[in-house]
């Protein structure tokens, strides 16, 4: 399966991802994103994979102030070891708004939360029995 761990920053004031550089090793299975931030609040979408194929995923909001320093002011731990502690549901509006916005952009997105991809599926509890 393969490990992973990524961390995307999407913008609060444009609702966009943040553009990053991406380093990656000789061999490009390794890499990292550097980001240059400029003094604004941002949403971080942190997922990790791995190699046993556990899932790990962080959403934050952190604010980047005028002298460059960092605050984190909320921390919602969506999934441990695979185990899923939020759904998508149980976040607040405006930040459901900004990860289904930008969701393919976002690594893992459908096994963070859980998508239903097939809308065959995707059926009515009050359907049931009609």
């Amino acid at each position: 399966m393969g490990g992973l761990n990524d961390s995307i920053i999407i913008s609060f004031r444009t609702k966009k991802t943040i553009r990053s550089a991406l380093r990656t090793s000789r061999s490009g299975h390794h890499g990292s994103r550097l980001y240059r931030l400029l003094p604004a609040k941002y949403l971080v979408y942190a997922v990790e994979r791995s190699n046993a194929g556990n899932l790990y995923c962080t959403i934050s909001i952190m604010r980047i102030n005028d002298d460059g320093g960092i605050n984190t002011v909320k921390d919602w731990e969506v999934c441990r070891q695979g185990e899923h502690l939020l759904m998508l549901e149980d976040l607040p509006g405006d930040i459901r708004e900004l990860l289904v916005s930008n969701k393919d952009q976002l690594p893992l997105f459908d096994r963070v939360f859980l998508t239903n991809q097939d809308p065959d599926l995707d059926q009515d509890s009050n359907t049931e029995g009609i």
